[in-house]
């Protein structure tokens, strides 16, 4: 059963027969019900890889949803897609080989037009990881004060430790702490730069692994 949203004029949201409607960035969209089919049940050899792959970048991404979610903001919008699809769509195409491996150094966590981080250098000891980068403002006084955002992953445990609002990028540099009990563990690492009032953001940097 469907329910029409403000009036005749407006959309709706459910199913009737076979189309389904709902809200989706500020328009109301439709779509036919999807049809099952043993076919695709099961899957085909290409299909099933396909799966794999899929599934593989959903638990990539999945520990750093609330990230990513700032980070692709701006591209989902203009592609009226969610923010965990454009990512995933985007890395599955650029970081992802065809038997599912991902490239890390090529991994993005943000998108976008924003000067990004040049002369990154990481260090890190017992209290956590040091970034330092040069300032790129290059006498822009907006750019000047625009946010680092920091991620470090622990891959193979699905943990991140992240900053979405830290140093600005004139201050050169900004620390994440890391929890004791994280010893001996390897983290990838990434920074991106995101504008003051939060409308335009850099495209990420990968910026090394280290062990803890």
């Amino acid at each position: 059963m469907g329910k029409i949203e403000n009036g005749i004029n407006g959309g709706f949201t459910g199913t009737v027969g076979a189309v389904t409607g709902y809200y989706l960035n500020g328009k109301w969209v439709i779509r036919s019900k999807r049809r099952k089919s043993i076919k695709n049940k099961t899957g085909s050899a290409d299909q099933k890889v396909c799966r794999s792959r899929f599934t593989m970048m959903q638990t990539f991404l999945s520990p750093i949803i609330a990230f990513i979610r700032i980070g692709f903001n701006l591209e989902s919008k203009k592609r009226m897609m969610t923010t965990h699809n454009v990512a995933k769509s985007y890395n599955m195409l650029n970081a992802q080989n065809a038997a599912g491996e991902i490239d890390y150094a090529a991994v993005r966590l943000s998108f976008g037009n924003l000067s990004g981080a040049e002369g990154v250098k990481l260090e890190h000891d017992d209290a956590g990881v040091h970034f330092s980068w040069t300032d790129n403002a290059n006498g822009d006084y907006a750019r000047k004060y625009d946010q680092v955002m920091l991620m470090v992953y622990d891959v193979d445990n699905k943990t991140a430790i992240y900053e979405t609002g830290g140093a600005r990028r004139f201050k050169e540099k900004e620390s994440l702490e890391i929890p004791s009990f994280y010893k001996g563990r390897a983290f990838h690492t990434w920074m991106a730069f995101i504008s003051d009032d939060r409308m335009e953001i850099s495209m990420s940097t990968y910026c090394g692994s280290f062990v803890f």
